[in-house]
């Protein structure tokens, strides 16, 4: 009999290897970018090519597990995540990083919905909320530890030896998964959804690209505009061949079930409330207060640590009641102290922004795991492989909508406050005129003392403008984060017996 803690740590290790990668990446650029002579858009096809992978994989995490086992699709997944770490640790050049990122992708779009399934298919559901909040800790702590970890392996060895950490940490991830997971009869084979899945994934990543790409070429360029056609005739193909089909990539009764559809909801709201701290904070830290990555990384971590240590605490809450209330909890504590940030500035201190992080730390932890828990109790057990990738894709999806809404918003709030502050600096000309006679006292052209105090006016000018934009922006997103309370007070609210 194997042990069901064994069981629970091998799936937290991989999914928490999975995600880490994800943002450890973020510090790496600019020296992958140094290392290989490169722009920063061609870098960055290291992150967005693990997207487009994951992204294409993960629709088919559910075939696969019922073809051939949960357990084994996660070992084998797992095994070609590590390669591709290991890939990555000695490419040549960026375009073998890039390719290798996207193998880590595909492959990391399976490992995660597979570990939901396998902990729904090997625990009771009376305990499945104590299970996911343990689940969870791996899952909320490597958003924070990566930049951390990155930064500190950087400043001491080498870019590369990141990704040969991940291949080291990888290696023992596997042979405990492979020690400990027990192979599961599969399912007799049944016949690919093609159709369906070509479908969907044109879906995904037309809607993916056009997404990422539309704060750069313009929302009304001919191609975005096109991107923007693509995605909704995907879309509509998708539901009329997976309309009534019997082996559906992603069988659509399942949102027949209130309490599924309510989760996928409330997942992509969440993502506004988790990625818009992860997302906007490191940019105003470093922006605006000047602030370095290893810093950064140190206060965002307190509130992973809150996220990890309330998992558990909410998962044992929702066994107990149902998903309703630490839902609504868990918005509300989200809500709250995105609206704290509104008074953010330059002079802010660590202990003004650490605390509203340790709240949406809570209020996160209260809105995932009952969520994931009263989702995947929603839907029949033979289910479980496609109702968990359909949670991580609303996750993924909700996540890259929010980074594009929050930066477009950024973006335009930013420049409607510079062309406030700017307007004022034509009312500064007594601050003008002192500075041109001390520039003229000190020897200084009249022509070089009008530049350079237009350059440090619209240098400071910026920088207010960033700012009042970030104050904002916060604001605004704790009230679109708000509105997950509806959907979350329909959820089912039901005491389980002790």
């Amino acid at each position: 009999m194997v042990n069901p803690g064994l069981v629970l740590l091998a799936v937290m290790l991989g999914t928490f290897l999975s995600i880490l990668d994800t943002t450890i990446l973020n510090v790496a650029l600019p020296y992958i970018m140094a290392a290989f002579g490169s722009d920063v858009e061609h870098a960055k096809w290291a992150t967005t090519g693990f997207f487009l992978g994951a992204t294409v994989s993960m629709p088919l995490s559910g075939w696969l597990g019922s073809r051939f086992g949960n357990a084994t699709v996660f070992v084998v997944s797992l095994a070609i995540f590590t390669v591709g770490a290991g890939l990555s640790s000695v490419a040549w050049s960026l375009d073998a990083l890039i390719a290798s990122r996207i193998l880590q992708g595909i492959s990391a779009g399976v490992v995660q919905p597979i570990a939901i399934a396998i902990l729904t298919q090997a625990f009771p559901p009376e305990i499945r909320g104590r299970v996911f909040g343990i689940w969870a800790i791996g899952m909320m702590t490597a958003p924070s530890l990566g930049p951390v970890t990155g930064g500190v392996i950087i400043e001491f060895i080498d870019w590369r030896a990141i990704f040969l950490l991940s291949a080291v940490v990888g290696v023992m991830a596997v042979l405990l998964a492979a020690t400990v997971l027990e192979k599961q009869v599969s399912e007799p084979p049944k016949p690919f959804d093609w159709p369906g899945y070509l479908a969907l994934t044109s879906f995904l990543v037309t809607g993916f690209l056009t997404v990422n790409y539309g704060q750069q070429e313009g929302w009304d360029s001919e191609i975005i505009v096109a991107g923007m056609i693509g995605t909704l005739a995907s879309f509509a193909i998708f539901i009329v061949l997976e309309w009534g089909e019997a082996d559906a990539i992603l069988p659509l009764r399942m949102f027949r079930e209130r309490d599924f559809a309510l989760a996928s909801c409330i997942t992509v709201f969440r993502a506004l409330g988790l990625f818009g701290p992860i997302f906007l904070l490191p940019i105003f830290l470093f922006q605006i207060q000047g602030r370095a990555s290893i810093d950064i990384g140190l206060i965002l971590m307190p509130g992973s640590v809150v996220m990890a240590l309330s998992s558990p605490i909410a998962g044992a809450i929702t066994d107990r009641i149902g998903g309703r209330w630490p839902t609504v909890a868990g918005v509300v504590c989200i809500a709250v102290a995105l609206f704290m940030y509104r008074d953010i500035d330059f002079l802010t201190n660590t202990r003004r922004l650490v605390l509203p992080l340790m709240l949406q730390g809570l209020g996160i932890a209260f809105v995932m795991t009952p969520v994931i828990t009263t989702g995947m109790n929603a839907v029949h057990r033979n289910d479980a492989g496609n109702a968990s990738w359909v949670l991580n894709l609303c996750q993924r999806a909700g996540g890259a909508f929010a980074i594009t809404l929050l930066g477009t918003y950024l973006h335009r709030q930013t420049m409607i406050h510079q062309d406030i502050l700017g307007d004022t600096l034509k009312m500064q000309q007594p601050a003008w005129s002192a500075f041109n006679s001390l520039s003229l006292a000190a020897g200084q052209s009249a022509i070089d003392a009008q530049s350079a105090f237009l350059a440090g006016a619209m240098h400071y000018i910026g920088q207010a403008a960033a700012a009042l934009a970030f104050k904002n922006l916060f604001t605004f997103s704790a009230v679109v984060t708000i509105v997950a309370v509806i959907p979350a007070l329909l959820l089912a609210s039901k005491r389980k017996p002790a």
